[in-house]
């Protein structure tokens, strides 16, 4: 092979070379994207009210109980609603503590007062749980009905303050486990 044959050899072989790398670089491309993924939240309201009802016909809001006797019941309904769009599970933990006439005060057991609950809710671990799913709009049944206090209660609860303390909280239901029970992302305390 000449020279002119070897240099016209290699001239060809690099412009397919140049037309090879043009025509991947042709099909090839990249781009770059920035996606958001939003959730959604979960929004509850806790309500409190007695059995009687206003000049409206509406339930009368629990208000405190000043001068209680001991054996006598109450009339207290909790109850959750779902405010949100989106499905819930709910739960609530009751507080209770004592405020002793000598200014000292501690916390005491939900069972020094005799409460109705409701089959509609499970104890575990210090808080009740519905059980079943909160639709939105819905309200739950109620935690209890009425509250009664301990007909025989000891010198030292003499012109003492007893406070039950409700809090409610809530999770979304949508791929969180098939009952409250087993639902995660309650809020730690």
């Amino acid at each position: 092979m000449t020279k002119k044959q070897k240099l016209l050899l290699i001239g060809i072989a690099t412009l397919i070379m140049v037309m090879i790398g043009s025509t991947s670089a042709f099909f090839a491309t990249s781009s770059r994207t920035h996606n958001i993924i939003t959730t959604d939240g979960v929004s509850i309201e806790l309500i409190e009210d007695t059995e009687e009802t206003g000049s409206d016909g509406r339930p009368v809001p629990f208000k405190n109980i000043d001068n209680a006797r001991p054996g006598e019941t109450y009339s207290k309904i909790p109850q959750i609603k779902n405010t949100d769009n989106t499905d819930a599970y709910v739960r609530i933990k009751l507080v209770t503590s004592v405020a002793h006439a000598d200014g000292t005060s501690n916390k005491v057991l939900p069972s020094i007062f005799r409460l109705d609950f409701s089959r509609s809710w499970s104890y575990r671990d210090g808080y009740y749980y519905f059980m079943r799913t909160l639709h939105a709009g819905e309200t739950t049944t109620p935690l209890f009905t009425t509250v009664t206090i301990p007909g025989k209660l000891s010198g030292e609860y003499e012109g003492s303050t007893f406070s039950l303390g409700i809090t409610g909280e809530a999770v979304q239901a949508a791929n969180n486990g098939d009952n409250a029970l087993n639902a995660e992302g309650w809020p730690e305390e």
